[in-house]
């Protein structure tokens, strides 16, 4: 019943560990060198859920992204999301839920790319995060930064509060938004074994270009991310 899913998890998880143990002396690698090593990572898993899993994705709208650094405003339905956006830009920051900072040898990883834990309870601390990020310039508008403003999972049809977390990063950072949305939790069923075949829909809006205002933003955002066809 669920062949291709034990074959999926058993290449993915033996290939990871295989693969990162190999890499294992982050200390050795620059952020360019282990950002390439993610890539190729982040590539051979989408490659493996394609072939193995037979889920594939269509884009639409590629002339909307750009060639200079970006806020990737991203609705957030499965684990798919995290392992293709990381091939869609060059080098980007993420923004990461407290709790992977627990993987062993890929939290390395994520600190050693820069990557930001937040914690999904409270926007408060996640707003108070970014500013002292911001401010220690560990956060700068030299990178592509991916965000989920939905800050949990959200199943297809449903909608989340957004949080503030990204229109901080447009107001300090002066960087255009990107907003990309999908439906990958109709193929790739959060917090279940099963899993869909068919093709996931991603949509890039066009980019919100700096100096607007919160209200505007945000509204934009949401109207992108649940508009409805």
């Amino acid at each position: 019943m669920f062949f291709r899913e034990i074959i999926f998890y058993t290449i993915f998880f033996l290939w990871t560990i295989i693969y990162f143990t190999f890499f294992s002396a982050i200390f050795l690698f620059s952020v360019k060198v282990t950002s390439k090593i993610s890539f190729f990572w982040s590539k051979s898993v989408i490659y493996i859920i394609k072939y193995v899993l037979k889920i594939n994705y269509k884009i639409q709208g590629n002339l909307n992204l750009l060639k200079q650094p970006a806020i990737i405003a991203s609705n957030h339905q499965s684990a798919w999301e995290t392992f293709f956006l990381y091939t869609l830009f060059e080098n980007p920051i993420y923004f990461l839920k407290k709790e992977l900072n627990k993987i062993p040898i890929l939290s390395f990883y994520f600190k050693k790319l820069g990557f930001i834990y937040v914690d999904r309870k409270t926007t408060f601390k996640t707003s108070k995060i970014i500013l002292t990020k911001i401010k220690n310039h560990e956060i700068d508008n030299k990178r592509t930064i991916i965000i989920f403003p939905e800050g949990t999972r959200t199943r297809p049809g449903e909608k989340n509060n957004l949080g503030a977390g990204v229109f901080l990063l447009y107001k300090h950072l002066n960087l255009p938004i990107i907003t990309i949305r999908h439906n990958s939790g109709s193929f790739w069923i959060n917090q279940k074994i099963k899993k869909k075949i068919g093709t996931i829909k991603l949509e890039i809006f066009p980019p919100i270009q700096p100096g607007k205002k919160k209200e505007k933003v945000m509204n934009t955002i949401e109207n992108y991310l649940y508009k409805t066809d």
